[in-house]
C-alpha cells in the first residue's frame, strides 16, 4: 500500500529541497497534497537507491514533462541560491575549495551528451564539473555538465567566475592532475586580468618531471615554465613545481603559485574531501532511465541540495546522511519505514 505522509510534517522540514523544486518546476498548480505526494517519492527514491520510474512511474512521466520545460540556466540559477544558503546558514568565510570531475555509469551507447568513463573503459558515462568547498567542510556549490564537445578549461573558467561572486575567500584552489593544462595554469596565474587564484595542482608525470626529481632529495622546488596556444599566438606561462620525495623510486609533483613550503603540499590532504563529498552524493542519487541531458542534469543537482540540507543538519550533531533522510521525511509517516542502523 502506498505510504501517506501527514502533510504538515514533512512540508515544514523540505527546506531547500521543495525551495530548488518549486523554483525549477511549475506543476505545483496540481495541489498540495500531489506534490507532497511527489516529495515523498524523490526522498524514497533517495532512501531506497531505486529508480523513479520504479517507484513512481504515474508521477515520473509528469514530472519529466515538466523537468524538460527547464534550461540549464533556471537550474544553476535555482542551485546558487541554495548554495548561497548554506554558505550563510554555516557561516562561511575563509575556505578552501577544490574542482574535480565526478561521473554516473551507464551500459549502452553513448552521445554526444555522454562521455568515456575515465576509470571504466567498457562504460559510457554522464560527467560533471564540480566546484565545492572543502576545508573547514565540504560544501557543493555548483556543478556543470562535461559532454563530448566541451572544453574542460572554458568549464573551469565558468566555474571560477561564478566562485568571484561568491561571499567567500578562497585561501587556496585544488586540483587533481586531469587538470594539469597550461591554459588553466594561465588564467589561475591572472597574467592577463592583474589578479590570479592561490592554487595547488598535482602534476603528472611527465618528460620535464625527472630531472626534477633528480635534484630532490626530500624536498625542492623549481620554476617551470610552459606554452599553449590560442588564438594564433603562442603563451609562455611559468608556475613553481614542488617535489616531495616519497622513496627512493617515487617522487609527488605540484604546482603552485603559492608560497613553496612542505606544509603546503600537506593541504593537497583536504582535497579529498571533495571525493568524500561525491560517495555521500552517490548514496543521495536519484536514479532515472532517462537520457535526455535536462533530466540527469536536474537530478544530478536535486541530489546536491539533499546533501545541502543534510550539511546543514550536520552542523549541529553528527549524523549519517540515510539517517537524516528518515528523521527528516519518514519519521512522521504512518508506514513501516524503518530506521537505517
Amino acid at each position: 500500500m502506498r505510504p501517506k505522509p501527514h502533510h504538515s510534517c514533512v512540508q515544514a522540514r523540505m527546506g531547500i529541497i521543495k525551495s530548488f523544486v518549486e523554483k525549477s518546476l511549475s506543476f505545483f498548480r496540481m495541489g498540495p497534497i500531489w506534490v507532497e505526494n511527489l516529495f515523498f517519492s524523490l526522498s524514497s527514491v533517495v532512501f531506497g537507491n531505486t529508480y523513479i520510474e520504479t517507484l513512481a512511474s504515474s508521477k515520473a512521466d509528469t514530472l519529466h514533462k515538466e523537468i524538460c520545460l527547464c534550461d540549464q540556466k533556471l537550474l544553476k540559477r535555482n542551485f546558487e541560491l541554495s548554495a548561497r544558503q548554506t554558505i550563510k546558514k554555516l557561516n562561511l568565510k575563509h575556505v578552501k575549495v577544490a574542482i574535480d570531475i565526478t561521473e554516473d555509469l551507464f551500459w549502452g551507447e553513448g552521445s554526444e551528451y555522454t562521455r568515456a568513463s575515465a576509470h571504466e573503459h567498457q562504460l559510457q558515462s554522464w560527467q560533471w564539473v564540480t566546484l565545492a568547498v572543502v576545508d573547514p567542510c565540504y560544501v557543493p556549490l555548483m556543478s556543470l555538465p562535461y559532454r563530448q564537445t566541451d572544453n574542460l578549461d572554458e568549464i573551469v573558467f565558468d566555474l571560477l567566475r561564478y566562485l568571484e561572486t561568491l561571499p567567500l575567500k578562497i585561501d587556496l584552489v585544488l586540483f587533481d592532475r586531469g587538470f594539469y593544462h597550461w591554459h588553466i595554469i594561465d588564467y589561475l596565474n591572472g597574467s592577463r586580468r592583474g589578479w590570479g587564484w592561490p592554487y595547488l595542482l598535482l602534476v603528472p608525470e611527465n618528460k620535464a618531471m625527472p630531472k626534477y626529481a633528480e635534484q630532490t632529495e626530500d624536498f625542492a622546488y623549481f620554476v617551470h615554465e610552459g606554452d599553449y596556444g590560442k588564438e594564433k599566438s603562442t603563451w609562455k606561462p611559468k608556475t613553481t613545481i614542488l617535489v616531495k620525495r616519497v622513496n627512493e623510486k617515487t617522487c609527488w609533483f605540484f604546482a603552485t603559485n603559492q608560497k613553496p613550503s612542505i606544509a603546503l603540499i600537506a593541504q593537497y590532504r583536504k582535497r579529498w574531501n571533495i571525493e568524500t563529498g561525491f560517495r555521500v552524493h552517490d548514496e543521495a542519487r536519484i536514479k532515472t532511465k532517462s537520457t535526455k541531458p535536462i533530466i540527469r542534469y536536474f537530478y544530478h543537482l536535486l541530489s546536491f541540495i539533499y546533501l545541502l540540507s543534510w550539511i546543514c543538519k550536520k552542523r549541529h550533531s553528527e549524523i549519517p546522511f540515510k539517517l537524516f533522510l528518515w528523521q527528516e521525511q519518514f519519521r512522521d509517516i504512518i508506514y513501516d519505514v524503518k530506521a537505517p542502523t
